[in-house]
């Protein structure tokens, strides 16, 4: 019953307050509240079925069939269980209420039983608040039929709609007192409070079911600050009707996908997953800071990577392009202001950030994300004409152009040596380059909008800098292609082998690092990142015989020729080195900019094919069988969805 280890999900939930992580069987995997990113409270949440004198038939046990989807149009997720020894078929529904951070769990329990049956409604819960499992608390209120358990300014509390529980009781987890055992058994000791490691169970009867007839049974997990709100918002909640509050959801999303002219139109049909994309962005862009998530934490503890849960201003860039581009323009101009509040003095940005703007574990410089909020900046500028935006980023567009122009290598007119897109190699990579001017280019042209003569000729000289270098140093005219980086920092013996091998390795000194750094002159293999050079950069045109020949080198080495889709780069280890989504996307999009519009929707046809049966985008997919593979949903996945879609129908806007 363990929940912090990585859980591929199922689906996902939430009102850009709260996001619940749902497994594909209906168990709620993860809760997050009052950010999408953090605190962590699940966790276990588990629900039955008693029929005396059975014990309790848990949800999530063996002999259970599931199924799963969306409602259309909304983040309405249902699962379809069936146990056909036990006789019982139930449709669970889970919803966030748009405007309350409340996560409405309702069962539809139908008894294929050709005789009547008396059923109890059975929960334990053990919730870990703030990823914590000490200093909570719990207590259970009788009469109202709440059970809560709370940690510093957390309170998270249950209770049914429309019923008081028959039995309840307050323990400690894998203690004596721990009420699991007691609830698979449907009984209750009537323990009112616990601290610590705090688990709780409550029963409920159900009305007599006859045959093949049903009853609905909603529970309601809410959050609030203290007790007083929690008992408030559980006291109207239940006093409530679930039809309304499903009504108002689904209106609610459905009305959010109506605000804008490029959903669910000619322009974007006949592609699947087109607006369930938007819908799940929607789901991971915090509502009141507006950064973005890249995906919902399931790897809090790093027992397998360095964690998903934060913002990184590179991917939040992609996701609010592909927002902008689909007309939910407010929601992207949230990221940028969200961006411009979190920017280093200096004008740089850190790697990733936590919602609210902390600081988040970071590790290697990576100039590449400064140019892609400069980028990004001039994008959503273009495609909405804001002045009053251009207003308020102009002071953070100013400090990152000039952080950008003033850390250009003296000796080839590159971006200093940084870690790559993938964060996983120091160098002058080329996708850093080609991000770098990209955002002294457009903020260039963003300096001739405000009549900034000579900033725009100060970032348009030290853009002209960056290109020369890529032209000159990035391609390989040897291997007739981009590759994917030079002076790659790299170990002593290494560095010590490639001058034995009579290669150019050098020790230089780092600004800002004590230690030399040794560097070997070029890093040859190919990389799904040199499409960066075309879109969204524009470096160099799609058509561009250097651009042609870096991209056939792309499919042919990348390529995966079992599962289909496009590895990062040669030799890529990563989580078993699967092929990855996004990257097939990106060279979707640029084969529809080419106008191979055969080849860009034959991609796009694999990346629906390797999503979940929910919907959902993956970061990779098998390399071996194909399908889901690794983290689930990833925001970039379904934003490079969105935009390869547009960019197959013609319809991107801010392309060079």
């Amino acid at each position: 019953m363990d929940n912090r280890y990585p859980v591929m999900p199922g689906g996902i939930a939430g009102n850009s307050n709260m996001l619940a992580v749902i497994k594909s069987n209906g168990e709620l995997n993860r809760l997050f509240w009052p950010n999408i990113d953090w605190g962590q409270h699940m966790g276990v949440l588990k629900v039955g079925l008693q029929e005396p004198p059975q014990p309790t038939l848990w949800l999530d046990s063996a002999g259970w069939e599931y199924s799963q989807q969306y409602v259309d149009g909304t983040n309405i997720l249902v699962t379809a269980m069936s146990n056909h020894e036990n006789g019982i078929k139930i449709e669970l529904t889970d919803l966030v209420l748009p405007h309350r951070d409340i996560l409405l769990r309702s069962y539809k329990i139908k008894n294929l039983f050709n005789h009547r049956r008396d059923f109890k409604f059975i929960v334990y819960c053990s919730f870990t608040i703030n990823e914590s499992e000490i200093q909570d608390g719990m207590y259970v209120e009788p009469d109202k039929g709440f059970l809560i358990q709370f940690r510093r300014n957390v309170y998270l509390g249950l209770t049914l709609e429309g019923k008081k529980p028959f039995g309840f009781h307050c323990g400690r987890k894998n203690a004596p007192s721990d009420p699991f055992e007691t609830a698979s058994r449907g009984e209750f000791w009537g323990g009112m409070d616990n601290i610590k490691s705090s688990s709780g169970a409550l029963g409920w009867n159900i009305d007599t079911l006859n045959p093949e007839s049903e009853e609905r049974v909603t529970l309601y997990l809410a959050a609030a600050h203290d007790d007083y709100s929690l008992n408030s918002t559980l006291s109207g909640i239940a006093a409530g009707d679930y039809s309304s509050h499903y009504d108002e959801t689904k209106s609610y999303w459905n009305g959010w996908l109506a605000s804008s002219p490029r959903v669910a139109g000619p322009e974007t049909q006949p592609f699947a997953l087109y607006n369930r994309s938007l819908l799940a962005i929607k789901l991971m862009s915090d509502k009141e800071n507006g950064g973005s998530l890249a995906a919902p934490e399931f790897d809090s503890n790093y027992t397998a990577s360095g964690g998903y849960g934060y913002c990184w201003p590179r991917d939040g860039m992609f996701v609010a392009a592909a927002l902008d581009e689909a007309g939910f323009h407010h929601e992207a101009g949230q990221f940028y202001r969200f961006a411009s509040r979190v920017q280093n003095p200096d004008g740089s940005w850190n790697q990733r950030y936590f919602l609210n703007g902390d600081w988040a574990p970071t590790w290697g410089r990576q100039i590449d994300q400064a140019g892609a909020v400069l980028w990004g900046y001039h994008h959503h500028y273009l495609l909405t004409g804001d002045r009053g935006f251009l207003d308020q980023i102009w002071t953070s567009l100013v400090a990152g152009a000039d952080y950008l122009a003033a850390n250009l290598s003296p000796d080839n007119g590159l971006p200093i040596p940084g870690m790559d897109l993938w964060e996983d190699e120091f160098s002058q990579n080329a996708y850093a380059a080609a991000a770098v001017w990209g955002g002294l280019n457009k903020a260039a042209a963003l300096a001739g909008v405000k009549n900034e003569a000579e900033l725009a000729g100060k970032w348009d000289a030290a853009a002209k800098k960056v290109k020369q270098g890529i032209l000159k140093h990035q391609w390989s005219e040897e291997l007739g292609t981009f590759t994917r980086a030079i002076n790659r920092k790299v170990c002593l013996e290494e560095y010590q082998y490639a001058r034995e091998q009579g290669l150019q390795a050098s020790e230089i000194k780092m600004p800002g690092i004590p230690n030399i750094c040794y560097m070997v002159p070029r890093d040859n293999r190919i990389d799904s990142a040199l499409l960066g050079l075309c879109y969204p950069f524009g470096v160099l045109p799609p058509g561009d015989p250097r651009m042609s020949a870096t991209v056939e080198k792309i499919t042919e080495h990348l390529g995966n020729h079992q599962a289909g889709g496009l590895h990062r780069y040669q030799w890529d280890g990563y989580a078993g080195g699967n092929p990855w989504v996004l990257c097939t996307l990106w060279l979707s999009i640029y084969m529809s900019l080419k106008g191979e519009r055969k080849k860009a929707e034959e991609l796009i046809r694999w990346a629906e094919r390797n999503s979940s049966q929910t919907g959902l985008l993956p970061e990779q997919a098998d390399k071996n069988t194909g399908g889901p593979a690794w983290v689930l949903p990833l925001n970039w996945s379904h934003a490079m969805y969105v935009l390869a879609c547009l960019a197959y129908k013609g319809k991107l806007k801010g392309i060079n």
